[in-house]
């Protein structure tokens, strides 16, 4: 194979990679024109360009996904789709949204909204992006958490020291869990899950162990519930990764109910009832039943 070939060839790589990245857009002028109508209302009478991002469509595990064009604005998120020569939009107030969810595989992360959009329809919107471009992602992800509070230092130590007996269980799940707090939390509850296995028999007789329950951690605070799960459920398969998780924050004033329930070999369902319709399961073994109902018992 000649050099030019090989030069070609990484060349050509590091343009795709870097066909996938967010953009972040500064001015009107750099807004794709098929989406720019939508933002005449909000850059009218002198007003500052808004916070906004392009994301580009690219081929991921899933499939190819869409290009979508964020934008901030005082009180909502406005995400546009495009769909070939249409632009779908919707746009989320801050205060109607009831779920978000961020997830990272590698080289892909999204980030999911789940909420009332500004016609009072439940809705969900799946951003795709680069794990690369994250941290574009920050500003969106400020405004629709609880907002940053100020605290002295040694409580805010103290709320992430709570972790801290997590780091012989699974270290990995102390860190994502102190790492998800909002300076301002108090940490109430903390539930460990280690991935729940079961014993499967091949047709010779030999025998398998199949995964029925990814590792996750439960943790409530003040302000909400948050669910972070080891790997990403992809359809039926479940998909590991040691580097990657996802991550649900919920906040309590869209949580209608917390309850368990008995399921198969000793093992317990806990279900979460989100504002309007949204349920979210998750397997529990029944040695921590305590804790799950001392978890329930905080949503009646």
């Amino acid at each position: 194979m000649s050099e030019n070939f090989k030069d070609s060839t990484v060349l050509t790589g590091a343009k795709q990679t870097m066909a996938s990245w967010t953009k972040v857009i500064e001015s009107y002028e750099e807004v794709p024109s098929i989406y720019r109508s939508f933002f005449e209302s909000h850059i009218a009478d002198g007003r500052q360009f808004p916070y906004t991002l392009l994301t580009p469509s690219f081929v991921k595990a899933q499939g190819k996904t869409t290009e979508k064009l964020i934008f901030d604005s005082v009180d909502a998120i406005h995400i546009l789709e495009r769909m070939d020569s249409q632009v779908v939009a919707k746009s989320y107030p801050y205060r109607s949204v009831y779920s978000v969810e961020m997830g990272s595989v590698l080289l892909s992360s999204w980030l999911t909204i789940s909420g009332l959009t500004s016609a009072g329809e439940a809705n969900i919107s799946t951003i795709d992006y680069n794990t690369s471009s994250a941290r574009h992602f920050a500003a969106f992800i400020n405004k629709l958490r609880p907002i940053y509070q100020a605290v002295d230092q040694t409580q805010w130590s103290a709320e992430k020291n709570k972790f801290n007996y997590l780091s012989t269980l699974n270290f990995k799940f102390m860190n994502y869990g102190r790492s998800s707090l909002v300076s301002g939390d108090i940490v109430s509850q903390i539930l460990l899950q280690p991935e729940i296995r079961e014993p499967l028999w091949a047709p010779l007789g030999d025998m398998f162990q199949r995964t029925v329950s990814l590792a996750h951690l439960v943790i409530l605070t003040n302000h909400e519930l948050i669910l972070i799960q080891d790997v990403h459920e992809t359809g039926r398969k479940l998909v590991r990764s040691n580097y990657g998780g996802v991550w649900q924050y919920i906040p309590l004033r869209a949580i209608r109910s917390v309850t368990w329930a008995e399921a198969e070999n000793d093992r317990l369902t806990l279900s979460i009832m989100v504002s309007p319709d949204k349920r979210i399961e998750r397997l529990v073994a029944i040695s921590s039943k305590a804790e799950v109902e001392q978890l329930c018992a905080c949503f009646k």
